[in-house]
């Protein structure tokens, strides 16, 4: 490049920058690296037909960098230059530059840099950086006061952290210590915020000792509501033995312990064989003297033979006897709850195996088929996917990191679904 400049040797377009250097180049090079420039001398706008062409979107420094990157295909990143390089290959329209800009993002996030990194990649969709960036701070939670500009989390960003199954928390001490800092980073205005935090906490999990001795007789804790997380987490800690897993307690669904609205209730479904149909129970435990279980209405249409499930908040049973595509759902938290037709599944079924993934919900399989039907709720739509590579009648079905599994049943079968590349997989078979 600098014996470009010296020469000038058969350049036909000169770049003037900010500090009004100048840079000769070669159209023909500067067209084949970056679309931006192909689209402006082939536009036939009087730009394109300048023989000066001023250049002002990044500074001196970064747009040599770049132009002696399109000469050379060499170029040196750093951590002072990364940034202002992805900024300019985005401006320039150069994806390969930008996707080697963004590896070398991925391999350097850490403790320093792991949030920041995490909204620039949200600014120029990183998507890869966004993920590494987010997971990373997911695996290092517990050390959440090393992590660099933890404190300046935006409520939303924190609460995307917080509900998080793959949060890295042994138990929810660290989490409510975590929530706890961030709002005294700045407590003048996120004392009011903290209530809108304190339900995404799972106090369930948290340990005996720091429910009674800290998070109790914590002043955000008298926030209207808030203390009835832990006393209900107390209580059932007391009643039903529930202690905090060893292993992180993240991995369990969070329908499994975080009801706030009928923290108070235990529901219970029965499936009965011999009369054909669903009764819903409710255990109130009123005082905290004792369980009394109570049918509060019998569920007719819902047979044995469907497959039920808890969904944001609502139970869903599908399929029937004989094989059918029917979805219904209840809403416990209405009124008075009656059980509602839902949107049809394509492919008529009985018992499939249902999973929720992500924000979708799977159905595979069922009596004598091997059928995969995914449904998107916001859609509220119905596609099929790849087939099962074979039945798994009466199996389970788990989301296990970024794969579904699909075990057991009477063909005694263990598969891994990945909903992503819609692609099965045969693993090796249980032993019983």
């Amino acid at each position: 490049l600098h014996k470009l400049q010296e020469k000038e040797v058969m350049t036909d377009v000169t770049l003037i920058l900010p500090d009004q250097s100048v840079i000769p180049c070669h159209k023909v090079v500067l067209m084949a690296a970056s679309p931006f420039f192909d689209t402006m001398f082939q536009s036939g706008l009087k730009e394109g037909a300048e023989q000066n062409i001023k250049l002002d979107f990044a500074d001196s420094d970064i747009i040599k960098i770049l132009v002696e990157f399109f000469y050379t295909g060499d170029i040196e990143l750093t951590e002072g230059n990364i940034k202002a390089l992805v900024a300019g290959s985005e401006f320039l329209c150069c994806k390969h530059l930008k996707a080697h800009c963004e590896e070398y993002l991925v391999d350097t996030v850490g403790l320093s840099n792991c949030i920041d990194y995490y909204r620039y990649g949200q600014v120029f969709n990183l998507k890869l950086l966004i993920k590494t960036a987010f997971d990373f701070i997911l695996s290092k939670f517990k050390e959440f006061k090393g992590i660099a500009d933890f404190d300046k989390l935006t409520e939303d960003e924190l609460v995307e952290v917080v509900s998080c199954d793959q949060l890295n928390a042994e138990n929810e001490d660290v989490v409510f210590e975590a929530v706890v800092y961030w709002v005294n980073a700045d407590p003048d205005a996120r004392k009011e915020v903290f209530p809108r935090i304190a339900p995404l906490i799972r106090f369930p999990f948290c340990s005996q000792r720091a429910l009674t001795d800290s998070i109790c007789c914590n002043t955000l804790m008298q926030k209207p509501g808030c203390i009835d997380f832990a006393h209900e987490a107390l209580w059932s800690q007391f009643h039903f033995n529930c202690r905090p897993p060893i292993h992180n307690a993240r991995c369990i669904p969070r329908q499994a312990f975080h009801l706030r609205e009928s923290m108070s209730s235990l529901y219970r479904l029965t499936k009965s064989r011999s009369l054909n149909q669903v009764s819903l129970c409710v255990a109130s435990f009123n005082d905290g003297s004792g369980i009394k279980w109570e049918t509060i209405m019998p569920c007719v249409a819902p047979t044995w033979q469907r497959a039920l499930a808890f969904i944001d908040g609502k139970i869903f049973a599908f399929g029937d006897d004989p094989a059918s595509k029917s979805v219904n759902s209840i809403n416990l938290q209405e009124l008075n709850p009656e059980w509602k037709s839902e949107q049809e599944m394509l492919h008529a079924v009985n018992r499939p195996i249902i999973v929720q993934f992500a924000n979708k919900v799977y159905a595979f399989g069922g009596w004598k088929t091997r059928v995969t039907q995914e449904f998107d709720p916001a859609l509220n739509e119905w596609r099929m996917r790849s087939e099962m590579p074979g039945g798994c009648y009466s199996g389970a079905a788990v989301a296990l990191g970024d794969k579904i599994y699909v075990v057991g049943g009477k063909e005694k079968v263990c598969y891994s679904y990945d909903p992503e590349n819609d692609e099965w997989k045969v693993l090796s078979k249980p032993t019983h």
